[in-house]
């Protein structure tokens, strides 16, 4: 069994040698639907049994139609009901949000909204004006667009178990209000909650409920007949829903429907062809691609007027099928903000991309059970877009893109000849400036999540030639300088920026909205870690002692009861604690495979918070218990000592909540 798998490995090897390499060689062209149909199954064939996909679908669009569509796998595993880039419907994810940016940019257009006024003049409840006590300056719509409004990451109850925990989007973003932790515009931080709001505003100055205001003026105008907000499904929309799936223990285990509560952030339901007219949508800069006008005037064999009464007629009908003027489409296409100039950063709604020479503007979506990709090269008027019935997150699409890029779009012959800036090593003797460990800016600073933040680190280090060094999520890149501040990937084509503060490294900056943040010493994980557990470890052999003391008593040794009570009281809520988050964490929802304490309300984590906090209490009261001892120098030296120690180590374990919020 070990030999066919390791055949297997070596033959997938080969096979994404052979997918990458061969663009080197010659670049293909988009002609041949033969030559398409060879790649893609290459591609995809090999994608579902290496990341273990039932199903797949993709589409590629070129000059307003789509030359290449086709289904893998299965929708259904159970019924062997096969993938159809046409009728099979998923959940698109985070790619919904590009209707959210486009529905703003329509009333931007009609001049309801503008970019850069103050949300709050659009909202009707009030986004606090400070940040840590301070005041900050207004969030506008150009700052949630771009996803620098400065909001902090929240992932509990953005999805529900159930239709009964939704509730309606007007108390959602103001009972899930996140807290604004950077200043607007400093830093981009995705943020489903900034996507929801600018929906929201959409919903308050229309007058209509999202959802319908996205089908009146986008859905229904762009003929994407099979795609709707609704939750859950309607009775015609079910039976065309593809299963999600996971992959635990050498079998598939189908989920059941994602409730997104954060609807317009990620709730849209759609087929891979009515996702590739939202592509060409954008593509045609705002003109749908079924347009009845032109079609109805070339059946009856009638020309365009030369005339300027027809030029304005004719203006007048492309104002009225068009779902975005092309200034504001360009607009919306156009860079709006990056950390630094030779690094893609965000348009409104769109990341950017650069594959061997070749702007890309994506977006990527991923819920519990689907994962998907959009992309479109605006200069060669090219999309493509892909999904998979299981949750592969970025891994999947992101190969497929590169091959598709290598194959069809490779470097122009006068790139290939520039002489590219070689990575070179740091200054020596600066290592120090860039080592520590780094967290996303997508992530929670104020609550119970801020844990997430330890199990997610970066680490930046340089090796003894002089690299950077960037390990995170089991994966090591190295880097090297080709100009100030900026690096490049020593085997690959990633470029980073950084800032500086003080002479130390403060924030690495990838492509598009992500960047990344030095932790302080105080809350790296390995100081967090280390702390608890020899915190930890002293109050275990403390209590053997004292158990052990009960025993074999010593009538000759002053009493020392009340000090001990509160010490064994504090260890036994400590393990009562652990006991319980460790239930919270390991109590996983049935469908969806992840903790439920995400999905709905936790009676047991409202416990252990209450628990948290008697924790703290208690830690402050053998600090002052410590204080009277000293004073009044009961019990023995040594007794006083220990109880010193056993009380700092509560109070090493009440920081550490406190760090990471856990009361």
């Amino acid at each position: 069994m070990g030999a066919v798998q390791r055949g297997r490995h070596i033959l997938i090897a080969l096979l994404l040698v052979f997918f990458v390499m061969m663009p080197q060689v010659q670049a293909a062209g988009l002609e041949s639907p033969d030559e398409l149909e060879a790649f893609f199954d290459g591609v995809l064939t090999l994608q579902l049994r290496e990341y273990n996909v039932p199903g797949a679908a993709v589409a590629l669009v070129k000059d307003n139609e789509i030359i290449f569509s086709k289904g893998y796998g299965f929708a259904d595993l159970e019924n062997r009901i096969p993938m159809d880039p046409e009728t099979s419907l998923h959940r698109p994810g985070s790619n919904s949000k590009i209707l959210v940016w486009t529905a703003v940019m329509q009333l931007v257009e009609q001049g309801v909204l503008d970019l850069y006024t103050d949300i709050n003049t659009y909202l009707d409840f009030s986004i606090p004006s400070k940040i840590d006590g301070r005041e900050a300056p207004p969030i506008t719509l150009h700052h949630l667009m771009t996803h620098t409004a400065g909001f902090e990451d929240e992932v509990i109850e953005l999805f529900v178990s159930k239709p009964e925990l939704m509730h309606p989007l007007s108390e959602y973003v103001k009972t899930h209000l996140p807290a604004r932790v950077f200043q607007p515009g400093s830093v981009m931080a995705y943020s489903n909650y900034g996507t929801t709001l600018a929906a929201y505003i959409v919903e308050l100055q229309s007058g209509q409920s999202f959802s319908d205001y996205a089908r009146q003026h986008i859905l229904i105008p762009l003929g994407m007949d099979s795609s709707t907000f609704e939750q859950p499904l309607p009775a015609s929309f079910s039976a065309q829903m593809s299963q999600g799936y996971r992959y635990e223990n050498g079998r598939f285990i189908r989920g059941g429907f994602e409730y997104v509560q954060s609807y317009p952030a990620g709730a849209l339901t759609s087929t891979v062809h009515d996702m590739v007219l939202l592509i060409m949508a954008q593509l045609n800069r705002g003109m749908p691609v079924q347009l009845p006008a032109a079609e109805d005037a070339e059946a009856e064999g009638e020309a365009a007027p030369e005339s300027a009464e027809g030029e304005g007629e004719t203006e007048a009908a492309d104002t009225e099928v068009r779902i975005l003027q092309e200034k504001t489409a360009e607009l919306m296409q156009s860079q709006q903000f990056a950390a630094h100039p030779e690094i893609p950063g965000m348009t409104y709604g769109f990341i950017e991309a650069n594959y061997n020479g070749h702007r890309v503007l994506s977006h990527g979506g991923d819920t519990l059970l689907f994962s998907t990709g959009l992309y479109f090269l605006p200069e060669e008027n090219v999309g493509l877009y892909v999904v998979y019935n299981s949750s592969v997150t970025d891994r999947a699409r992101a190969w497929l893109l590169q091959a598709f890029m290598d194959r069809y779009f490779p470097r122009s012959e006068l790139e290939q000849s520039l002489v590219p800036s070689e990575p070179r090593p740091i200054t020596a003797g600066t290592e120090s400036n860039y080592t520590g460990t780094f967290h996303s800016s997508r992530s929670n600073f104020t609550g119970v999540e801020s844990v997430l933040r330890l199990a997610q680190p970066m680490y930046l280090s340089v090796d003894d030639e002089g690299y950077l060094n960037i390990t995170a999520y089991g994966k090591t890149s190295r880097y090297g300088e080709i100009a100030p501040n900026l690096f490049q990937e020593l085997n690959g084509p990633e470029k980073i920026a950084i800032s500086f503060d003080e002479g130390k490294v403060t924030r690495i900056h990838f492509a598009g909205p992500s960047t990344w943040l030095r932790s302080a010493w105080y809350d790296s994980p390995g100081f967090i870690t280390t702390l608890l557990a020899v915190s930890f470890l002293f109050m275990a052999v403390t209590m053997l002692g004292w158990i052990r003391g009960v025993f074999q008593p010593q009538p000759r040794r002053r009493p020392f009861v009340a000090p001990k009570v509160l010490g064994v009281l504090f260890f036994l809520l400590l393990i009562t604690v652990a006991v319980l988050f460790a239930d919270i964490i390991s109590t996983t929802h049935p469908d969806f495979g992840i903790p439920t304490v995400v999905l709905e309300p936790s009676s047991t984590l409202n416990a252990a918070l209450i628990l948290t906090k008697i924790l703290m209490g208690l830690a402050g009261l053998m600090l002052l218990t410590c204080v009277y001892l000293l004073a009044t120098a009961k019990g023995s030296r040594r007794q006083r000592l220990h109880f010193i120690l056993f009380t700092l180590s509560s109070l090493s374990v009440a920081f550490v909540l406190y760090q990471i919020h856990l009361f």
